[in-house]
């Protein structure tokens, strides 16, 4: 066969690299690179100062959460923090040479270049398995030719923070969702045991977040996973500070369903993890009459042939299978997945509030056949929306100094300047008893939303000026949030307008965060749902103390959530035209005759974090001046 170029002999898989080559593992350390600890973290070893020292060490704290640090490898199936070992260390040695006002560009996992800019402009901007739309279906090609990797949402930018990242909005959705179900007719026809069961699969980095959301919701949870190694992860995790994630494991369904039962009856709340495909389980509660209260599904099931696991054979002898056979292996996932989503379907027809979590199963099963996948909704259309409508989205931030303290203080900030929001400080008290700090950096999350994020940021900004911080923090997010992804199969599923997969929102997002002052920014293709499905970008920002961070600071925590309002305002929605009509703000097309007075909202938020914290922020700069050169 001819080819006319290059890129179709890639296409036909003649550029296939072996994965120890594609990793370049002659360039891996023999240990983890480590994070700097005491009184070492609380000075920078690079050039421009923090805003450099925070990517690397965020780097590398994404190593120390992830799935496997030797492969790169940090959540989601195949999400990666670089392209390969070399990459890895030449970004870091770029970082650590870069001047203040020079930017490192990184194209998916390798450093493509770096350019004079300003001290405003972000230090890196990232972009990872963005693919014209036409050639997605190659993807694993480009792959395979050492071209691109796949950087899911937090992996490839470098603000992984373990599961804590996930729990708090799995813990939210399970608790709308729970409230959903009981406002249901089929809720009364449950057993007492079944209003107490809640069933999910998936125990890996994203989806070990489950058994302990159910547990903080106070249900008892089920959860099916194939690989021994991730139930014994989940099993461990907490043990020792007494707040295990999983509080049983077992190889039986029905000894899992024993232990729940027991539970049950001494109204106690636990979470079992069963060694199984979630074909099983489920085959097993609709063959015994079980209908559970909550049903989802977190496997890796957007990634067939690298994330989810087909059933009929153990996890060792499918990771052969991939190998040897992966087109054997595609076709055992895609009968699976089939079984899988009927089963769901199933179930949800008996009674169980089911929903998809965000992993595309629908669409996989859809393609292959399954005409009714879509009768059971999407977790944000039937839960999330209406706060992303208000701006509200998932909030994280990293303590530099490497020290859990550093994070305890901001907590009691938190409940200060958040005191009349339950929920939050419900959130924040949970966290501090049940969820452990990960190997890498200390960090928290919460759903936060416009003003809020802009106050607590500045905030905590103020809380380094002033030392009782120990070393400046990281703030970012989740790529999912309400202003910065498309993807018609979650994040914006059924949109008023149908503009589900228009992607112009999130690339406004990100050059948004970019113009606004943002340390580091990125935009991915397939995040959650794989390639092809979806497009987001993400933004992390430094408070280092200075006035200059609280200037970014406010620009980007109030942009980043404004455009959520933005996105849905004009879908649409009413509670985002509303938010803008309460905060004065210029919806087009609605209200374009409003102006929006930036500093009177920078005013009342130097106000209000003095009034419910006696911190006293910066007034805000007249004016910027930045040398060029």
């Amino acid at each position: 066969m001819k080819f006319r170029n290059k890129m179709e002999e890639i296409m036909a898989g003649k550029h296939r690299l072996s994965e120890g080559d594609r990793l370049k593992l002659e360039d891996k350390p023999d240990e983890i690179p480590p994070l700097p600890k005491g009184s070492d973290a609380l000075t920078p070893s690079t050039k421009a100062g923090w805003e450099t020292e925070a990517i690397i060490r965020a780097m590398i704290s994404n190593l120390h959460n992830g799935r496997d640090w030797e492969s790169l490898y940090i959540y989601g199936g195949s999400g990666k923090v670089a392209r390969d070992w070399e990459s890895f260390f030449e970004t870091i040695a770029l970082l650590k040479n870069l001047e203040p006002n020079e930017t490192l560009f990184l194209q998916s996992g390798t450093p493509y270049g770096k350019m004079q800019t300003t001290r405003w402009a972000p230090r890196c901007v990232i972009t990872n398995s963005v693919i014209v739309p036409h050639w997605t279906p190659n993807f694993e090609e480009f792959v395979g030719a050492g071209l691109t990797v796949y950087g899911q949402m937090t992996a490839g930018s470098f603000i992984f923070i373990g599961l804590q990242g996930i729990i708090q909005g799995t813990y939210e959705t399970i608790a709308a969702a729970i409230k959903t179900a009981e406002k249901k007719p089929k809720y009364q026809q449950l057993s007492e045991f079944e209003k107490k069961l809640t069933v999910s699969a998936g125990l890996g980095l994203m989806s070990g977040a489950q058994p302990l959301s159910f547990k903080m919701c106070g249900k008892i949870s089920i959860i099916a996973e194939v690989n021994p190694n991730l139930i014994d992860r989940m099993y461990n995790t907490g043990r020792e500070q007494g707040v295990p994630y999983l509080d049983y494991k077992t190889e039986s369904i029905g000894e899992a369903i024993a232990i729940a039962k027991e539970a049950a009856e001494k109204d106690e709340t636990v979470s079992i993890g069963v060694l199984c495909n979630a074909t099983e389980l489920l085959q097993y509660l609709i063959d015994n009459d079980i209908t559970p209260l909550i049903l989802t599904d977190q496997t890796s099931a957007h990634d067939l042939l690298n994330g989810y696991y087909p059933a009929g054979i153990t996890y060792d002898e499918a990771d052969i299978l991939r190998v040897e056979s992966p087109e054997e292996y595609l076709e055992r996932s895609r009968r699976t997945v089939v079984k899988h989503v009927n089963l769901m379907i199933e179930l949800h027809r008996n009674g169980s509030e089911t929903f998809d979590y965000g992993n595309n199963i629908r669409q996989q099963a859809y393609e292959l056949g399954v005409k009714d996948a879509f009768d059971y909704g999407g977790f944000v259309l039937e839960y999330v929306r209406p706060l992303f409508c208000e701006g509200k989205g998932p909030f994280r931030w990293m303590a530099l100094s490497n020290d859990p303290e550093d994070i305890r203080i901001t907590d009691k900030y938190a409940k200060k300047l958040f005191y009349d929001d339950p929920q939050l400080i419900n959130w924040l008290d949970l966290a501090d008893k049940y969820i452990p700090f990960e190997k890498g950096l200390p960090a928290r999350v919460f759903w936060a939303g416009f003003i809020g994020r802009a106050a607590f940021g500045m905030l905590m900004n103020k809380l380094v000026a002033d030392g009782i911080l120990k070393a400046p923090v990281v703030i970012g997010r989740d790529h999912l949030d309400g202003g910065s992804v498309a993807s018609p199969n979650r994040e914006t599923e059924g949109m008023r307008d149908g503009s589900d997969a228009i992607g112009d929102y999130s690339v406004i997002n990100l050059l948004g965060n970019a113009l606004s002052g943002a340390t580091w920014v990125s935009y991915h293709g397939g995040g959650g749902v794989g390639v092809g499905y979806s497009l987001h970008s993400g933004q992390v920002i430094l408070a280092d103390g200075t006035q200059l961070s609280q200037e970014r600071l406010f620009r980007v925590l109030t942009w980043d959530p404004l455009s959520a309002i933005l996105r849905h305002a004009a879908a649409g929605y009413e509670k985002a035209i509303e938010m803008g009509e309460k905060h004065n703000l210029v919806i087009p097309g609605k209200n374009s005759t409003k102006e929006f007075d930036y500093r009177k909202l920078y005013g009342h938020i130097i106000a209000l974090v003095k009034e419910r914290t006696d911190i006293d922020l910066y007034e805000p700069l007249e004016k910027l001046e930045l040398e060029l050169n």
